[in-house]
């Protein structure tokens, strides 16, 4: 489903703050299954979800999705593959303040242009699924961690993407809740989603729903371990 190829990036080139994030990286993704980038902070982990989500664009290399490269493709064409084919599920959850929880999780389908009546509706079905349903009109600052854990959850799913992507999402949460977190990344793998996380919680690495682990540092893939 995705494929990299020679995909180096490389920071403020030519300056004397040069850094060299990635070094040339080929690997391939397969769908439906849940791959973990493992490593220390600085290994390149979150480089490499940014580049693959379409957030940022390699230096060098080539990145194709579906058989279709997004490395060179205009702005717009790649804000429409971002918003299409990825869910995001940040360290931070990045949810607003100040909103309800229905409004944060229908933010990402406003662009496509749907109505609002089928936004949702959506949403409450996702918000179901995640068994936060109770909460949709509960302002983001009364929830606890792991309910703006799942509400995070829901708005990376609302677009209905093909990947959904993690970056170092335990790392503020407990144990129980970071045990709960992958319970629904299974959930979402048996609904047919590719999940791509970062990582270096062994809560996340060492669980059951896993089927590979690749292993970085210093910018380079130094081994990979296919577990189904």
């Amino acid at each position: 489903m995705i494929q990299l190829s020679a995909v180096t990036k490389v920071y403020n080139a030519g300056k004397q703050n040069e850094f060299t994030a990635l070094r040339n990286i080929s690997m391939s993704i397969d769908p439906g299954r849940v791959t973990v980038l493992k490593g220390p902070s600085g290994s390149g982990k979150t480089t490499l979800l940014s580049i693959i989500g379409c957030m940022i664009r390699p230096t060098a290399g080539r990145v194709l999705v579906n058989g279709k490269e997004i490395t060179s493709l205009p702005e717009r064409f790649l804000t429409g593959t971002r918003r299409m084919t990825f869910g995001f599920v940040f360290q931070q959850f990045n949810l607003i303040k100040g909103l309800s929880v229905i409004e944060n999780v229908m933010l990402p389908a406003f662009p496509c242009g749907d109505p609002y009546g089928t936004m949702k509706k959506r949403t409450l079905q996702i918000l179901d699924i995640l068994k936060i349903e109770d909460k949709a009109k509960s302002k983001i600052e009364w929830l606890s961690g792991g309910e703006a854990q799942r509400v995070s959850i829901a708005r990376a799913l609302m677009n209905d993407p093909e990947v959904i992507i993690a970056d170092e999402p335990t790392a503020h949460l407990d144990t129980k809740l970071s045990e709960e977190f992958m319970d629904i990344l299974g959930e979402m793998k048996s609904r047919g989603k590719t999940v791509l996380i970062a990582s270096h919680d062994p809560i996340v690495y060492d669980c059951k729903i896993i089927d590979r682990v690749v292993e970085m540092r210093d910018g380079t893939i130094t081994g990979s371990e296919n577990r189904a």
